[in-house]
């Protein structure tokens, strides 16, 4: 049985921003709030990462299907690999999403215990670099990996 306690962040409480293309240093990414965001509820946090070739918006604002599944009750992040890819060249990738979850985790609400990753390919790849690199600190990323780059 799931337990009933939520790790609510410091975003709680606070005016969201709104959805669209942000940046973190030169880097971009797209925030997808729901709809119906409530700051005082918390949601569950999704990335959605590209193949190799990809970019952001292949993968905004469908998420492989999930952000329609999730019925707006998840926040979706969609980043922009480097090259069109993913090869996170001296952590640059995973320091990446720390900044980006640094940022998100301040100005949204969200359930600490429910921060997923997918993607497709190298996409696949950088989640798996996740659950590896950060299993310490966040222990709930998933990955989804229909490659052999593993």
């Amino acid at each position: 049985m799931r337990s009933s306690v939520v790790s609510r962040t410091a975003g709680c409480g606070k005016t969201p921003p709104a959805s669209g293309t942000k940046s973190v240093g030169s880097r971009q990414y797209i925030l997808q709030v729901p709809a119906n965001y409530d700051s005082n509820r918390e949601y569950k946090l999704i990335f959605g990462f590209h193949p190799l070739g990809g970019s952001m918006n292949q993968i905004h604002p469908n998420y492989y299907g999930i952000r329609a599944l999730a019925n707006e009750t998840a926040i979706f992040i969609s980043p922009n690999g480097i090259d069109a890819g993913w090869a996170n060249t001296n952590d640059r990738d995973v320091d990446f999403v720390d900044q980006i979850l640094t940022e998100v985790l301040n100005n949204l609400c969200v359930d600490e215990k429910q921060i997923f990753s997918t993607g497709f390919s190298y996409g696949g790849a950088i989640s798996y670099a996740l659950a590896c690199s950060r299993a310490s600190e966040r222990q709930n990323l998933v990955c989804r990996l229909p490659s052999d780059l593993v």
